[in-house]
């Protein structure tokens, strides 16, 4: 995968559609997931891509991905300080929040994206 694409996993399809739609003005090229499973085997054909990864999955939770991916964006419609703190501690990336914010998001996954280059992704 080039630094320039996004593994998007999410369950809801809003939310998913929404944040694709986002990343695409931004010349991010997304693959979807709908679940861990389903992002493990993407993981498994691409090389360092930026995860975003809604918290709670069908079949797990972002924490099942973090080992495999990474930089690791963690995204909750109630994403507060305690989630944050949780994501960045036990080595996540960041955290964006529900609704999205088109700044934000472009913020947070650029800085994701250079983080991926810089280790080698």
């Amino acid at each position: 995968m080039t630094s320039n694409e996004v593994l998007l996993v999410s369950a809801s399809p809003g939310t998913r559609d929404k944040l694709a739609d986002m990343l695409r003005r931004e010349s991010w090229k997304v693959r979807p997931a709908q679940s861990c499973s389903e992002a493990r085997r993407h993981l498994s054909e691409l090389d360092g891509p930026v995860v975003i990864c809604e918290s709670h999955l069908p079949d797990g939770s972002w924490k099942d991905l973090l080992e495999d991916a990474q930089p690791l964006i963690v995204t909750d419609r109630a994403a507060d300080e305690t989630l944050w703190a949780e994501v960045l501690n036990l080595g996540g990336f960041d955290v964006l929040a529900q609704p999205f914010d088109p700044t934000e998001v472009s913020r947070v996954v650029a800085s994701a994206g250079r983080s991926a280059r810089a280790q080698g992704g």
